[in-house]
């Protein structure tokens, strides 16, 4: 049975992946046979996500896909929605200790793709440790998907009343990173630095200063950033990601629902300390980012899904385009955090996992923070591979007393995304 697609996907194509990469760091090197085992499991465990996108006339709809999931060796990228992928829109790999699954932000984001990606663990670690009691309580049991996060339009028909209590206006012109080389044919130039960071640590900071990881992470790095270009007097913006599902009341959603809220640090900030940059912060997210400003975000589907109804293919995609450009907006960094995650044991076999984001739709550095047991992972991604932002990332922890682990830096990549002519 074909199924409604979000209108998001309209914009994908060649010139906008939005593909996103999770890669699983483990104890042991990986085991082809159990990881093959887990992910046939995932077919039957998650049919919302075994799909393929069918062109039908000015429509994109998505219709079950019984072909294997592929899974490429030595992390190898797969394009997502062709022959390589076997027309899926996720993928895996592997190489020695890491485990990735691949997709695009344009089919769900890391709270809609969290239970996969855990239940897979969850079958692929229960086959080479028969003996390990996991809590399986929130392992999604074959056949047992919730309806409500298989829902394909969570959206309501018509507009929600609006009464929201501030704006994500950004400033007219941004402080931008010079030297980060723009589009998909750099992509080889792709940067990220890995720190493992302790919780207790970084939330013994946070906390007092009333912040989350998230807010804290994004006060440091406007450190960092304006102490690189003391000279530059424009502000500067985080694109602070933050997901909408308790506005739409559809907790469940496995679809994509981030929204980017902008934190604006204007230049008079510049030598202020971290107490009243992240309280600027804080008080950004809770006008911008709660559920009446949400509305907004709501909202606008409900409008580009009225706007779009009747419009040629080649229109809605770059109708669609336009409209995540602008949503997104023009961004100096980005920071985004999942939040706290329940492993259910399974973090005993996990070393770390990193989230690697497509760069082109980033301002040059993007953060992603992910928590494995007592410790953050926080990826610097770049499109270049300028060390200054990280190691004034890591002068600032030291000057907190923060304790960490640095990773070597590492070129990555992600995967390509064909949609039907």
């Amino acid at each position: 049975m074909s199924r409604k697609v979000n209108n998001l996907m309209y914009a994908a194509g060649p010139g906008m992946l939005g593909t996103i990469r999770t890669g699983i760091e483990l104890t042991e090197p990986v085991d082809r046979q159990a990881l093959e085992q887990a992910v046939r499991k995932a077919v039957e465990r998650f049919p919302h996500f075994a799909v393929k996108m069918v062109r039908k006339g000015s429509e994109y709809v998505f219709e079950p896909n019984r072909r294997p999931f592929v899974i490429s060796p030595e992390g190898r990228c797969v394009t997502l929605g062709s022959e390589e992928s076997n027309d899926h829109l996720f993928a895996f790999a592997f190489d020695e200790n890491r485990i990735f699954v691949d997709t695009t932000h344009f089919i769900t984001d890391g709270v809609g793709k969290f239970p996969l990606v855990k239940t897979m663990l969850h079958d692929y670690l229960s086959v080479l440790h028969p003996d390990e009691a996991f809590d399986t309580q929130t392992i999604v049991p074959a056949g047992g998907v919730p309806e409500a996060a298989m829902e394909a339009d969570p959206y309501p028909q018509d507009l929600l009343p609006e009464n929201p209590i501030g704006t994500a206006a950004r400033p007219e012109k941004v402080f931008m990173l010079p030297n980060q080389p723009k589009g998909y044919e750099h992509a080889d130039e792709w940067t990220s630095f890995v720190f493992g960071v302790s919780q207790k640590d970084m939330m013994t900071h946070a906390s007092s200063l009333d912040g989350s990881p998230a807010t804290f992470i994004a006060s440091l790095m406007y450190k960092v950033i304006t102490e690189c270009y003391p000279d530059s007097h424009l502000p500067v913006v985080c694109g602070m990601q933050h997901q909408f599902r308790k506005a739409l009341k559809k907790p469940h959603s496995h679809l994509c629902h981030v929204n980017v809220a902008p934190i604006v640090y204007p230049a008079r900030l510049r030598d202020k300390d971290a107490e009243l940059l992240n309280t600027i912060a804080r008080g950004s997210l809770i006008i911008r980012a709660d559920d009446d400003n949400d509305v907004l975000t709501i909202n606008k589907h409900v409008r580009n899904e009225k706007a779009i109804r009747d419009m040629t293919l080649e229109e809605k995609r770059e109708y669609m385009r336009k409209v995540i450009l602008e949503e997104i907006g023009e961004n100096t960094f980005e920071v985004s955090y999942t939040g706290r995650v329940p492993w259910s044991g399974l973090d005993k076999y996990i070393k770390n996992v990193v989230p690697y984001l497509d760069m082109t739709l980033s301002g040059g550095l993007s953060i992603e923070i992910f928590s494995v047991r007592d410790v953050f992972s926080i990826n610097l991604m770049q499109r270049s591979g300028d060390r200054k932002y990280a190691e004034r990332f890591a002068a600032m922890l030291k000057e907190f007393r923060i304790s960490f682990e640095e990773n070597e830096p590492e070129r990555f990549g992600i995967c390509g995304f064909r949609v039907p002519d």
